[in-house]
């Protein structure tokens, strides 16, 4: 049995779900609908025959997406006995899932990254050599105008330190109540821009979406040369006085934000 499913009463984007067996095992696709990172043509030999096998799949158009709005489908997923996520890199999948409210921390998950594995190498993991046809692929558009790029924060790296908050003109972050930094505002940020994660001095800011490694989630290979890079980057965006310089970026954005929030004002 197979059947779509969506809640229009909250805006949810729809989702396809295909249930034919009793395996314990749930299978997240992730289509990535808002962005080009995984080639079209492994999405269009995977999710056909996902869709047609026995497992028990939930696609899904992106699940940045699901992860911006904290979908209760998340944590439903996190529950599963056994969960194998076809998405991208697993420290991205990770974090989107902590910052959506299920943490997948000491659960049976196994992260499929179609960003780097072919579509091949995916449906030999799941289906071995046996690729049920004969169900075309459902259509799994980006279901809103709003491309959800935003960061996620690997909090196994961060150290609180807020140089992300000081730089981030778009109230993007804030710190809680027990001082720790989070992201409070992910439709605030400005896509395509991950500079605040180029100048994250424990590379512990991920955007799923990005091109550039280990900014998008990919594991941090080279330490030494990862903070070689940020060094370089802080000194050509900031400066040699790091703090002072935030000082005056956080200054100079809170006029600029103020003077454009004027009716009438021409900037």
């Amino acid at each position: 049995m197979s059947q779509l499913v969506g809640d229009s009463s909250r805006g949810a984007p729809e989702q396809v779900r295909a249930s034919r067996g009793t395996d314990l095992m749930r299978v997240l696709y992730c289509n990535c609908s808002y962005s080009p990172v995984v080639p079209d043509r492994w999405k269009r030999e995977v999710l056909p025959a996902l869709v047609s096998s026995a497992l028990d799949v939930v696609a899904v158009p992106d699940l940045c997406e699901l992860a911006m709005r904290r979908d209760p489908l998340l944590e439903e997923l996190a529950e599963a006995d056994e969960l194998t996520i076809v998405a991208c890199h697993p420290r991205a999948v990770h974090w989107l899932f902590h910052w959506g409210g299920a943490s997948l921390e000491g659960k049976a998950v196994t992260v499929l990254n179609m960003r780097c594995q072919s579509s091949d190498e995916v449906l030999t993991h799941l289906l071995g050599d046996d690729r049920p046809t004969g169900r075309p692929a459902p259509a799994l558009e980006p279901p809103g105008v709003l491309v959800p790029w935003f960061p996620v924060i690997d909090y196994d790296r961060c150290t609180h330190c807020r140089q992300c908050l000081e730089f981030c003109l778009f109230g993007v972050y804030e710190r809680d109540e027990g001082g720790k930094v989070i992201v409070a505002e992910p439709e605030r940020c400005k896509t395509n821009c991950p500079a605040c994660a180029r100048l994250c001095p424990e590379v512990a800011l991920i955007f799923p979406k990005a091109d550039e490694c280990p900014i998008n989630g990919a594991e941090v290979v080279d330490e030494e040369l990862e903070r070689a890079k940020v060094k370089v980057n802080m000194e050509r965006i900031l400066g040699d006085d790091v703090y002072a310089a935030l000082a005056r970026r956080r200054a100079g954005g809170r006029t600029r934000l103020l003077k454009a929030d004027k009716p009438g004002d021409p900037t």
